[in-house]
Parts: structure tokens; sequence; C-alpha cells
């Protein structure tokens, strides 16, 4: 009813609205943190204001882009910035990802095993095997015996047939820079990466609380988690969005009317204006191309 969706839109409290976009930049800066860290442990200085701009920039053509790729323009920037090659540049901006696609996944199969879906025996059973899926997969990205076949399959695939050679040396650059991340040290991005995701599923929480309505946080996250997730599949998570969350509030008793105006502050506040932020980083520190070198 785009009338009653209408209506609840403008009960919306909208000085929430700036709140909620400092805790997304907030959130931000500090997986600029994690990632600057993961760099100095692979024996590399960059600064965190840098890796922040970076990080606003990649989110900026990630959200114009399937499936997010524009994030891993991050690897020009670190071969323009500090000459990696780009298997090693690789490895850092692969690991970033990694964490917060691993939170996100984790969030939401523990939503599904600590709520209404729970019932379903044979839902809690595909949890458990997609958790077994999300340990075989870190086996191959971390071990170079196991990734060896299926990682160069990929950046042959990359690169072409043609570009073999290259794409075996991109590989042993790679797991060269993957080495580094083999230490107790990388509790630091984890504990990073718990934090940054506190404050955005806190700011998740005060976009609900605009509106009027109050849901718990760990149910948000959970929520937001996959929502993200489906989001990926579409562009601007236009459309798998609007259903995952009516399915989900409609698990909590809210109506599809506040789902909708749910999905419209998180189009509004985490899409268009963030975006719009994110694109003034990158005029901040656009990628030159070797054309205007």
């Amino acid at each position: 009813d785009l009338a009653k969706v209408w209506d609840q839109l403008l009960m919306v409290r909208w000085s929430y609205c700036p709140i909620v976009i400092l805790a997304f930049l907030a959130m931000v800066y500090l997986k600029g943190i994690r990632w600057s860290y993961l760099l100095k442990m692979q024996g590399h200085e960059y600064s965190v204001w840098n890796c922040f701009l970076i990080y606003m920039t990649s989110l900026f053509w990630g959200n114009v882009t399937p499936g997010r790729a524009g994030d891993f323009m991050k690897v020009l920037y670190l071969k323009e910035d500090l000459k990696l090659s780009m298997g090693t540049g690789m490895t850092s901006v692969l690991v970033d990802r990694v964490f917060d696609l691993y939170l996100l996944l984790i969030m939401g199969c523990l939503g599904i095993l600590t709520n209404n879906m729970s019932a379903n025996p044979d839902m809690i059973r595909l949890v458990w095997i997609f958790f077994g899926f999300l340990v075989f997969a870190t086996l191959l990205a971390f071990n170079r015996k196991i990734g060896e076949v299926l990682i160069k399959a990929v950046f042959q695939r990359v690169l072409g047939k043609q570009l073999k050679e290259k794409a075996n040396q991109a590989f042993d650059d790679f797991h060269a820079g993957m080495e580094a991340f083999y230490s107790p040290k990388i509790l630091i991005p984890i504990l990073l990466s718990a934090a940054s995701y506190l404050i955005y599923f806190w700011a998740c929480a005060l976009l609900a609380d605009s509106m009027g309505v109050h849901i718990p946080i760990f149910y948000i996250a959970f929520c937001i988690s996959i929502v993200n997730i489906v989001s990926l599949l579409t562009f601007l998570g236009m459309g798998t969005r609007e259903l995952a969350l009516k399915f989900l509030f409609g698990l909590i008793n809210l109506s599809v009317d506040q789902a909708m105006v749910y999905s419209a502050l998180i189009l509004l506040d985490g899409t268009l204006l963030f975006s719009i932020l994110c694109f003034f980083c990158y005029l901040l520190k656009p990628v030159r191309s070797k054309k205007s070198e």
C-alpha cells in the first residue's frame, strides 16, 4: 500500500539521519584502521587516512558494480602507491573482505539458529553444512597445497591462458603475502571488525527507532546480515532487500509497510547519501591512469 508507506515515511524522525551517517563513517574509519594494520603485518606502511579514503572510494564503486566487485579496486591503489604486484596486493584486500563476509554469514547463521526458523530441522542442517563449507573455503584460501589448483585456475581465468606464466607468478605472490597473516596478531583485525559492525548494527537499529519501531540489536544484526548478502545479487540491492526484509520483519509481527519504509531508509541513508560522501572521497584520491602520468 503505497499510501501507507508514504504516510509512515512522513512520520520518520529525520533528525536521526545525520547520526546514522556519522556512525557509518565511524564504521568505515575502523575498517580503514583494520586494512592499514593488515598491510603493516605484511611490512607495508600505508596511513589510516589513505586507507579510509580508498575504502570510501571502493564503497562508491562497489555500489555501482555487480556483486560489489568495485571493492577490489583497492588493489590498483596498492599497485600505484606501494608498487605492489597484483598478487601481493590482492592478499590484504581479500583477507579484509573475508572478515566482513564471514562476520555477516556467521551472524546470519546464528540468527537462524536462535530465532523462529530454528524450528525447522532441515534449516538447521543446512546451516551446519554451510558452516562446514566456510571452513573448507578458508582452507582453500589459506593452505598453499589445498588451494593451489583452484586459485591458480582462478588467476589463469582472470588473466587468460596466454598469460599462464603471469598467473603462476600472481599465485606465488598471493601466498607469499598470506604468510604474514599466520600470526596471533590477526586477532587485532578481528576485534576491529567486531567493533566496526557493532557500530553499524547500532546505526541500523537507530534507523528502526526513527520509525518508532524498537527492534533488538541482535535481531537487527541478523536481518542486516541477511540483507547485505542477498543485496549482492541485484543492483543497489533493489528487490532482494525488500523481499528479505518483508520476510524477516514478518517473523516479529512487523507489517509489510514497515519493512518497505525501513528498506527505503537503508537505500537513502546507507546507499544514496553515503555514496555521495564516498564519491567526494574518490575526488580527493582518484586512481591516476598511465595517460595522466
